[in-house]
């Protein structure tokens, strides 16, 4: 299966295949590679004529091969794009991801119903190894990894790209990285701050970086101001200064930020708090745990900001992170309900104020 830094960087050099299999369970790399084929393959003039674009819940397999086995009329490519194809396509997959077993429905465990995707998706395969070569057919079956045999077919006169998401240990890294695609500076803290405050959303990131394009001048710095400013983002009241608060023990600035997630709960849920905090606070046991305590420990486990963990952790003994993180697993528990009748606002409030006493 290709990277995506080789695929993109054969497509920008117009050097196309017939077929393209897409699939896996993060959309923002699919997404942005079908928007290449929609966009960068045909002349504006030439797409009426030469480019189709469907989609899974529409269609039928039948429709798709009907499209893809139509020549071009007066351009060098016919572009034939599937999008949402696990709209059309019942496939079982590899495994399931945890958003569909959070939403799996009766039609989803219907066995005969995958049983007639896997046979409607045997013609694409079919068609896979005998391609029309003056077509460019995309498949963008997003959300869920196929399995080897299933992409096989499609590998020897097509690109099989498998999209994985970011490891959330990587996810400040890669942001780092999308800023300096879009000409922007940004330090570490502010790469983790987005990190944090947004997740593993690798399109809404992206998303925004479009979105500071437009107002920020080339070459702009992105710094907290910014990101606060334009993205909405509180340097005050956000995970990331909940943290710091709490590592050096400032208790107004704590509970004042403490106040602020309890008042914001669909902004700050108690579970994305106890998850963070969790983190944070292993991570420091990690570092007091470890052998050797030089600098190259303090990056491995911190990262880019061990600068600022490492003197938090030297804050705090082995037998405070202990209890700390047996708080953050009791109060996990009766955020899920186990032991309490507290609304979720008073329960982190209570955790907040165990933590610093």
């Amino acid at each position: 299966m290709i990277k995506y830094e080789d695929l993109t960087k054969q497509l920008k050099a117009g050097q196309f295949k017939p077929v393209y299999l897409l699939h896996g369970e993060e959309p923002f790399y699919i997404d942005r590679i079908c928007s290449f084929f929609e966009n960068n393959v045909l002349d504006e003039a030439d797409r009426d004529f030469n480019q189709s674009v469907l989609y899974g819940k529409d269609v039928t397999v039948a429709d798709v091969l009907a499209n893809a086995k139509q020549f071009p009329f007066g351009a060098p490519y016919r572009v034939v794009i599937l999008k949402e194809a696990k709209d059309l396509f019942n496939l079982k997959g590899s495994k399931k991801s945890a958003k569909e077993e959070e939403n799996e429905t009766l039609d989803e465990l219907d066995s005969s119903k995958e049983d007639k995707g896997s046979a409607e998706f045997a013609q694409l395969q079919a068609y896979a190894k005998e391609p029309t070569q003056s077509t460019i057919l995309v498949i963008c079956y997003k959300y869920k990894k196929l399995t080897v045999a299933q992409c096989k077919p499609f590998e020897q006169h097509g690109e099989v790209f498998l999209s994985e998401g970011e490891k959330d240990w990587n996810l400040s890294k890669w942001i780092l990285k999308q800023a300096g695609r879009f000409h922007f500076t940004m330090d570490d803290a502010t790469a983790t701050l987005l990190a944090e405050h947004i997740g593993n959303d690798l399109s809404r990131i992206y998303s925004e970086f479009e979105k500071l394009r437009v107002i920020l001048p080339n070459g702009g710095a992105l710094t907290p101001d910014v990101v606060e400013k334009y993205i909405g983002i509180s340097k005050e009241y956000n995970i990331f200064e909940l943290q710091d608060a709490l590592g050096n023990r400032n208790e107004p600035k704590a509970y004042k930020i403490t106040l602020n997630f309890a008042q914001h709960l669909k902004d700050n849920p108690n579970v994305k708090t106890i998850l963070m905090l969790f983190r944070f606070y292993n991570n420091m046991l990690r570092y007091h745990l470890s052998p050797d305590k030089n600098s190259d420990t303090g990056k491995k486990i911190f990262g880019n900001l061990a600068f600022r963990m490492v003197p938090m952790a030297q804050k705090h003994s082995i037998a405070q992170l202990t209890r700390i993180i047996s708080l953050l697993r009791e109060y996990d528990m009766k955020n899920k309900g186990l032991d309490n009748n507290c609304e979720e606002g008073e329960l982190l409030k209570e955790l907040i104020y165990k933590i610093l006493h």
